[in-house]
């Protein structure tokens, strides 16, 4: 190969490389903004639908974003406190010699944490029923007997049945 040949098929490598990882940066750039942006543009419209559902008032709707701000500032340190648990759960278990009385107190401790957010929620959960009327609070219940909620209520699970904060439905039941 001469010496022209050669620097030809380095330049060429070279710009592939560069263009790969050009390519690859935008494709990561592209993600995080949509991973970024994905919550922002669905906020709210489960909220929205369920309310229109339900028929609320514009006093009522005022209550319950009075409410969800209230509960998501209590629930704030609760979040942090299980973030903390649970990486003192995954310390434990990873460690190089794990000890089994240091897993069973952060899993203890873990549990009970987990109960106390569980009834937060349902202290929530009858704050948001209480501003309710009987007509609403069937169609509530019909709403969440649809999608499973008060299954997945009654075992702890939360709204959307992986024990998260809170959570909004993101649709009404069809009417029939």
């Amino acid at each position: 190969m001469t010496k022209r040949g050669f620097l030809g098929a380095a330049a060429a490598v070279l710009s592939l490389a560069t263009a790969g990882a050009i390519g690859s940066a935008a494709a990561q750039t592209a993600v995080q903004t949509a991973d970024e942006t994905r919550p922002a543009r669905h906020r709210g419209r489960g909220y929205a639908a369920l309310a229109e559902y339900l028929g609320l008032t514009d006093q009522q709707k005022t209550e319950w974003r009075t409410l969800h701000q209230q509960q998501r500032e209590q629930m704030k340190p609760m979040m942090e406190q299980g973030r903390t648990l649970r990486q003192k759960l995954h310390d434990a278990v990873n460690a190089a010699s794990p000890d089994p009385k240091a897993v069973g107190e952060a899993t203890l401790a873990l549990q009970a944490h987990h109960e106390q957010v569980q009834a937060q929620r349902e202290a929530f959960r009858q704050k948001i029923e209480a501003t309710l009327d009987p007509a609403q609070k069937e169609k509530l219940k019909a709403f969440e007997a649809a999608r499973g909620w008060d299954k997945r209520r009654d075992r702890g699970q939360g709204w959307r049945g992986h024990g998260s904060q809170g959570g909004e439905p993101q649709a009404p039941p069809a009417e029939g």
